[in-house]
């Protein structure tokens, strides 16, 4: 049938399933169905049927998770190798000729969304509460690009095993992260996530990504932030922060959501250089990889002040302004204006 169909048909059925598939992972849990799909994975794997425990967040289960690790045999690998190496390998190949066209179209789209920003965002951000037991879950979001591919392709009447098939992606609908032992499957309810107009993961003092119970994980344009960061709205994030804390992505991250200009004010600048309206300004202080050098622009008629960073081998204004308009000196820039 994808032969018959219109480019405009198949592009359709494209993005609906796209659109489908990039949602999946912050709706609600059927806590029925989703007790059906993880016993039938454990039938699968020829595992006996477990209890399913559902919890509200990974912290509400954290409890229950290292009792379980204690008592009970972690049954990933056996999963692991049921969803790896059975169901999504025959699922793969039966794609053929489609494949690299869906890989490009929603696969590596969804990879994106779900398994190199939240996957990571969440791992980041339970590291403190679930550290080594994070090593027990099955996390879903590497099936989640491959199922709304198997899933595409089916709508487009590709041939593909039914009984894998139905098993593979109805698992991936229906549940989340889940923590699977010997005779207890421990599934956590999924939570709802925020984006930002770029879609990235990203909250402004409150979590972006938050559970059915209030637990949360913080995020700004996508990377994942500690609580002490997180809970604070950037408009009250403080430069200070920034002598204290060495990892450079939250440097980065930090200076984002401050913006140089406040970042002036609370590490009092040094002036090294003037001309005009536009100063060059330099912050001693060691809060980021290399020597930070901004120039300061005030507008004669508004006194709007604008910062901009320049690189750290600028030493005078002029030749500042002259690297912000790419070359041309100020006074070539005022005769062309």
């Amino acid at each position: 049938m994808a032969e018959s169909l219109s480019a405009s048909q198949k592009q359709l059925i494209i993005s609906q399933n796209l659109n489908q598939w990039q949602n999946i992972g912050s709706k609600p849990l059927d806590l029925a169905q989703a007790t059906i799909a993880i016993q039938a994975l454990y039938k699968y794997a020829g595992l006996p049927q477990p209890e399913v425990r559902f919890f509200a967040s990974p912290a509400a289960a954290r409890e229950q998770i290292e009792q379980e690790s204690m008592q009970s045999d972690c049954v990933l690998a056996e999963l692991w190798d049921v969803l790896r190496e059975d169901l999504w390998r025959s699922l793969s190949r039966s794609l053929g000729t489609l494949q690299p066209e869906l890989t490009h179209s929603i696969k590596n789209p969804l990879a994106d969304i779900w398994e190199r920003s939240f996957q990571r965002i969440m791992l980041d951000g339970l590291m403190d509460i679930l550290g080594d037991f994070l090593g027990d879950c099955l996390l879903p979001e590497w099936g989640i690009s491959w199922a709304g591919m198997f899933a595409t392709a089916h709508r487009l009447s590709v041939a593909l095993p039914e009984e894998k098939y139905n098993l593979f992606c109805n698992y991936m609908q229906q549940v989340g992260w889940m923590f699977p032992y010997e005779g207890v499957a421990i599934a956590i309810q999924r939570p709802s996530i925020r984006r930002n107009s770029a879609g990235e993961i990203h909250g402004e003092g409150i979590p972006a990504i938050e559970f059915p119970d209030g637990f949360g994980v913080y995020a700004y344009r996508g990377i994942n932030l500690p609580e002490q960061y997180g809970k604070v709205h950037p408009t009250n994030w403080r430069g200070e922060w920034l002598l204290e804390q060495r990892n450079a992505e939250l440097r980065r991250v930090l200076i984002q959501g401050i913006g140089y200009e406040r970042i002036c004010q609370d590490l009092q600048a040094k002036e090294c250089d003037r001309w005009q309206e536009y100063t060059l300004l330099q912050i001693e202080s060691e809060i980021d990889v290399e020597p930070i050098h901004l120039l300061k622009m005030t507008c004669p008629s508004t006194d709007f002040i604008h910062v901009l960073r320049v690189p750290p081998d600028i030493n005078s204004a002029r030749e500042a302004i002259r690297w912000v308009n790419w070359g041309i000196d100020p006074t070539e820039f005022a005769v062309q204006s």
